[in-house]
């Protein structure tokens, strides 16, 4: 039976990122992934600010495929609110490269990487966790770390709680598109992409290759896949998609509503897995990241002191919660909100914002990361917003 201080099951970057930081403290650590080679398949619009490249070591410019600086939002009867266009306010990566990066980063560091390896049992005996692969591989560690995704093979046998709900998404890479690269594209109402939004990211400096998608919640009235093509011909997004090509297929799934515990005795979650992704976009990339960070910190304690109790691995918790907690938790919120819009409000908001008084506020104080800065320049502006936002001055 091999034996390793840390296995994380999931190579992920998330995963990636914490073996590496694990593993450049000369511990031993494994990653278990279940899929036949990273960063496949593709299943993320790759849209992240550039602070998620301050966790990282090496040159973005690697996996940086384009530049964007601002955003247009289109209500269901297409008033379009513009934001944005002053500077850089997001770029969008190439996942693969991205993920392959920190892949091998965590390599170079010692990380042994077990790719088309599915975790089937996990046993806690003596203070130890025993795992079982789809290899025939038996292996036992102090420490486990899920970053194994939405549907965590490690929550689900830790029994922690799921996350509140599950986002279907589903999307495309095209080739011929006609848009401005400098704008993410972006769609809303109740017949486009109930409970979440549709997308269009340019993903060159010519506009003519882009990553298209939407996601819907879990009572959306038809499949995602039904959604999604009559999103293709929608005639707003006719001007944008008309003469394009399918190249490659997107799917996957969003967690939302992050786990009020993230840990036991030898047992740490993190990224989706422990539903750490921004609810009011979707993005898991930065809060990940973050809380990544967290966790590599708690697990290298637990190793330095060889305790793996809930006493010690419960600092990961306090860690996170006190960094980005608020802002997942307010996030929650605003998708409440959002959610019980119905699309005749969408169509009245977004013209009431696209005032230049409300657009060079969100300019301004607007971040993809924390859209909860947003919340008191819009109501010293506006505080007739107030009304919207009951549930969150109550709390």
């Amino acid at each position: 039976m091999q034996q390793y201080d840390a296995v994380i099951v999931g190579g992920g970057p998330i995963g990636g990122h914490i073996a590496k930081k694990i593993a450049e403290k000369n511990y031993n650590v494994a990653i278990f992934e279940k899929n036949k080679q990273i960063g496949v398949p593709l299943n993320c619009a790759g849209l992240i600010t550039e602070k998620v490249f301050n966790f990282l070591n090496f040159d973005k410019n690697k996996v940086i495929q384009n530049k964007i600086k601002g955003a247009n939002i289109h209500s269901p009867s297409n008033y379009v609110l513009s934001i944005g266009g002053d500077k850089v306010h997001a770029v969008v990566i190439d996942r693969f490269s991205f993920d392959n990066e920190i892949i091998n980063l965590s390599k170079k560091n010692g990380t042994e990487v077990f790719l088309k390896n599915k975790i089937l049992s996990i046993q806690k005996s003596k203070g130890f966790i025993q795992l079982k692969t789809s290899k025939n591989t038996e292996l036992k560690t102090n420490l486990i770390i899920g970053a194994d995704g939405p549907y965590s093979i490690v929550r689900d046998r830790f029994g922690f709680t799921e996350p509140i709900e599950f986002l279907k998404g589903i999307g495309a890479e095209l080739s011929g598109t006609n848009l401005d690269s400098n704008f993410v594209e972006i769609f809303v109402g109740r017949g486009i992409a109930p409970g979440f939004f549709a997308w269009i990211i340019p993903i060159n400096e010519d506009g003519t290759k882009a990553r298209i998608g939407l996601c819907v919640d879990q009572n959306a009235k038809y499949s995602p896949k039904i959604y999604f093509e009559k999103f293709l011909k929608n005639k707003f997004t006719n001007q944008f998609i008309k003469n394009s090509k399918i190249e490659k297929k997107i799917g996957g799934v969003i967690p939302l509503g992050v786990l009020k515990k993230t840990y036991d005795a030898n047992v740490l979650i993190v990224g989706d897995a422990a539903a750490q992704i921004k609810p009011t976009s979707g993005g898991g990339i930065y809060p990940g990241l973050l809380c990544a960070n967290y966790c590599s910190k708690v697990a290298i304690d637990a190793l330095n002191k060889n305790d793996f109790s809930t006493q010690v691995l419960k600092k990961y918790q306090k860690l996170w919660s006190a960094d980005i907690g608020r802002e997942l938790f307010l996030g929650m919120k605003f998708r409440k909100i959002y959610k019980n819009l119905s699309d005749k409000q969408m169509d009245k908001y977004i013209l009431k914002f696209s005032n230049s008084k409300f657009t060079d506020i969100i300019t301004k104080y607007g971040d993809i990361d924390y859209p909860s800065k947003l919340v008191k320049p819009l109501l010293k502006k506006a505080p007739s917003l107030l009304k919207l936002i009951p549930s969150i001055i109550k709390e």
